[in-house]
Order: structure tokens, then C-alpha cells, then sequence
């Protein structure tokens, strides 16, 4: 990795990456074992955009590669996820200020709880569970949405192996951690991220609300949310400079 690398945009599904490929016009396949990548110029940025399948493994595996083998600089990942929120709407864009992983921890009688990963699951040692977003990053992302005068809202993301598709979790999942929106890969490319020290976005478009319509919902809008995703993260790759 070096000062001067390419950013790493991950995605997890076909949809996600297409409009971003097509800006690049003909981007170079990279030849690298484990990883379906290729490099470009991407608004004039240098960028590898690389698929990585659905799930923390996948994502985990990719942005590891991106950064060891590809020199990638930064990481962002860009694609559709479920809305929490009461006032989310499909369509809604949100930046992850804070991502947790809601799948690690200690199993109780009286439930789950939430332990950052990484970090011992006893009772002595509970820091507060969440990657997030350094502040000098957080502010030249606030000044670059102002300045653009792009709609996204900066907040609580989730991440977790299954697939919401249920009101009553979803509300649960709402209210509890104050999530906007749940997803699937997130927390793995947060955690290689700070592993290699490289800042990292996560940028989802809502492409259903989590709830018993999810899977049409997620049919119905997943292409059109995937591209609002990748139109915001475009005119997001100023702040790495």
C-alpha cells in the first residue's frame, strides 16, 4: 500500500458495481488470485473495483486482498441495504459514521450481547461495539455533502449473516442501537480496514425496509438503489485526497 494507490470500492452483488464499471469505460482486469478486480480511472481518481460476493467472509477475503495485493489506499464499499429507521424510505442513502457488528458476542439466557469483534466475550472486558469513522474523515465527508449539496444521511449501520425480513427485529434492531440501516459485509471490511490502518466508507442505498415486503421489495428496487449508491460514491472519493 502506498500514499499514492488506487481506492478500493468493494461490492458485494453484480448490480452493485456495473454503474461504477461503465464509468471507467474499459477498466484493466487484474489477474490476482482470490479476487475478481479491475483498475481504472474513475473521475479521475485511480480506483479498484473488485466483487466480492455476499457475506462477511467474501468481504473480508476481498478487502484483504485489495489492500495487501492491490495496494489500495482507502476501501469503500458501495451497494443497497435494509432500512431500520421509522422514517427510512427506499431510496434513502446512508454513509455509515458508525458500523457495528451485531453478531459477535456472548450468548446468555437473557439473550445476545454485542461485543466489538475481536475483543474477549467475558463479562470483564466490554469496550463499546462499533468501527467508526475518524473524525478528520467525518469532517471532509460533511463539507464534501454540503458542498455537493448531496442528499445522504450519516449514521448507525448494522451488520450482520442473515437477511432481515422481519418488523418485529427490525424495529427491535432500530431501537436498540439507533440503526438506520442493516446489511452484510460491513463490519468485515471495517475490521481489515483498521487492521491496515486505511480509512474506509461504507455508502448504502435502501433497496427495501427489512420488513415482510423485503424480498420484493429487494427485487422490485435493488438496481435502481445500487446505482444511487455508486452515483454518491463517486462524488465521494475527493475526501481521500
Amino acid at each position: 500500500m502506498t500514499s499514492d494507490g488506487p481506492i478500493g470500492i468493494m461490492c458485494a452483488l453484480p448490480q452493485e458495481q456495473e454503474l461504477l464499471l461503465a464509468a471507467i469505460g474499459d477498466p484493466d482486469p487484474l489477474p490476482h488470485p482470490g479476487i475478481e478486480a479491475r483498475q481504472g480511472s474513475l473521475d479521475d481518481h485511480l480506483v479498484v473495483i473488485a466483487a466480492a460476493g455476499v457475506g462477511k467472509v467474501n468481504a473480508a477475503i476481498t478487502a484483504t486482498l485489495m489492500v495487501e495485493r492491490l495496494g489500495c489506499r482507502a476501501l469503500v464499499l458501495s451497494g443497497v441495504a435494509g432500512g431500520l429507521s421509522a422514517e427510512a424510505s427506499i431510496g434513502d442513502i446512508v454513509i455509515a459514521d458508525r458500523l457495528i457488528d451485531i453478531d459477535y458476542g456472548r450468548l446468555t439466557p437473557e439473550g445476545r450481547i454485542v461485543y466489538q469483534p475481536g475483543v474477549l466475550p467475558i463479562p470483564e472486558e466490554r469496550p463499546a461495539p462499533g468501527y467508526l469513522v475518524p473524525e478528520p474523515l467525518l469532517g471532509r465527508l460533511r463539507e464534501r455533502l454540503a458542498e455537493t449539496g448531496l442528499e445522504a444521511t450519516l449514521g448507525t449501520i448494522l451488520t450482520t449473516d442473515a437477511y432481515l425480513a422481519s418488523p418485529r427485529e427490525r424495529d427491535e434492531l432500530a431501537g436498540e442501537w439507533d440503526g438506520l440501516a442493516v446489511e452484510m459485509e460491513g463490519s468485515a471490511l471495517c475490521g481489515v480496514a483498521e487492521r491496515f490502518g486505511v480509512p474506509w466508507l461504507v455508502v448504502r442505498a435502501l433497496s427495501d425496509r427489512a420488513g415482510e415486503d423485503s424480498l420484493d421489495d429487494f427485487t422490485a428496487f435493488v438496481d435502481a438503489a445500487a446505482a444511487d449508491s455508486a452515483r454518491l460514491v463517486r462524488e465521494l472519493l475527493p475526501v481521500f485526497d
